[in-house]
């Protein structure tokens, strides 16, 4: 008699390495600067002993991914060290896609050579602005020069697939330094580009100094032009904005962050890390160090736990997957749920179709270009 085994589920992993050289004034993410080598030493022992602990091979891993903080703070070893630890106890896809978030300051070619070596495959290079004026405003520590520098050490260690973050709606920022900064990456013909309006988060610097009347932003008619530039050219420039922020080149498209966007399973490791695993959502505790004393003790250091009812799970799907340029799948929410998307969300659909924002296709749901610019509004409707 045979017997076929089962399918093996699907799942990205995240990876979170929780230091910076300098944390910026408009990051709430979960990041700390000032820690010395032996600290960081330890963390990379715990993330190591940590992957150990999580692993499992019933899941085939299409993506991994290096966020932070800034992974590239850690020795190019230790990212090695960790990458192949990933590959002892989980089953990485042959193509997977591997990419770790980079400063630009710390990408020399021998750096980035070492981790193309090791399968690193794709770059994200958090830039924000060529703007050297800007750049020291938002706390930045590397320069105009040192973007446009990287980009070509990447390319001379074998990168063909890098990313370069921007932002536009910064203090004193204008119209004109975002077309320049636009104009300086369309010239380094990157395969993909993330471009996000500032938010102005709780906690931060940039909050505070905004609550003192200290934070002299771009006006939101500004901001709107911001925006509107920054797609239009994209487009003239050959890159397919394929989410609300996200434009590339045919191909290119993060494969991983499509896993966030349509609401599939992932891993989350390291400090602070978010997980979402047969309808459940957890949290690692965020604080390195305590982190670590964990993992090293062999504990579980996740601190949250949450399994989403349907309903959360729904509207979480419609939340995310509108970010998507192509919108939700229609057959694909179906299938997944048992019900249509009008049946269950009829009245939101139909009042963001009748005020312009939604359209409807023949297979999808998807915010029109007026809605792009009402995007959180749109999606809070399915919450």
């Amino acid at each position: 008699m045979r017997y076929d085994k089962a399918p093996m589920k699907t799942a990205g992993i995240y990876l979170h390495i929780p230091f910076c050289t300098k944390k910026c004034g408009y990051c709430d993410f979960n990041a700390y600067s000032g820690y010395k080598d032996g600290t960081k030493a330890r963390y990379v022992d715990a993330l190591c002993r940590e992957i150990a602990l999580r692993g499992d091979k019933s899941y085939r891993i299409p993506t991994v991914f290096f966020g932070g903080g800034t992974p590239t703070v850690l020795a190019a070893s230790d990212l090695v060290r960790v990458l192949n630890t990933v590959r002892e106890y989980f089953v990485l896809d042959d193509d997977a896609e591997i990419s770790t978030e980079a400063n630009p300051s710390d990408a020399n070619e021998a750096y980035l050579r070492t981790l193309r070596g090791a399968g690193f495959n794709r770059l994200s290079f958090g830039v924000q602005t060529f703007d050297d004026r800007l750049l020291k405003m938002i706390d930045r520590v590397h320069t105009g020069r040192d973007a446009a520098s990287a980009v070509a050490s990447a390319k001379a260690a074998g990168f063909e697939n890098i990313s370069l973050d921007l932002m536009f709606g910064l203090p004193r920022q204008t119209l004109a330094d975002v077309h320049r900064s636009l104009d300086t990456a369309f010239t380094l013909d990157v395969q993909h580009l993330s471009v996000y309006g500032l938010i102005v988060e709780e906690r931060t610097p940039f909050w505070a100094r905004r609550e003192r009347g200290k934070l002299p932003l771009p006006t939101e008619a500004t901001e709107a032009a911001m925006f509107a530039a920054v797609m239009e050219r994209t487009a003239n420039a050959g890159y397919t904005r394929y989410e609300i922020s996200n434009y590339a080149k045919p191909g290119y498209e993060s494969r991983h962050n499509q896993i966030y966007w349509r609401n599939e399973p992932y891993f989350g490791l390291g400090a602070g890390a978010a997980a979402y695993l047969d309808g459940a959502r957890m949290a690692n505790e965020k604080h390195p160090i305590r982190y670590a004393d964990q993992c090293l003790a062999g504990q579980s250091p996740t601190v949250e736990s949450e399994t989403l009812s349907p309903d959360d799970t729904m509207g979480e799907t419609m939340m995310l997957g509108l970010r998507l340029a192509d919108g939700v799948s229609l057959a694909g929410f179906a299938a997944r749920f048992g019900v249509t998307i009008s049946e269950r969300f009829g009245e939101a659909v139909s009042r963001n179709i009748e005020h312009g924002l939604l359209e409807q296709t023949s297979t999808h749901l998807r915010l029109t270009e007026r809605g792009v610019f009402f995007a959180s509004d749109v999606m809070a409707d399915f919450l």
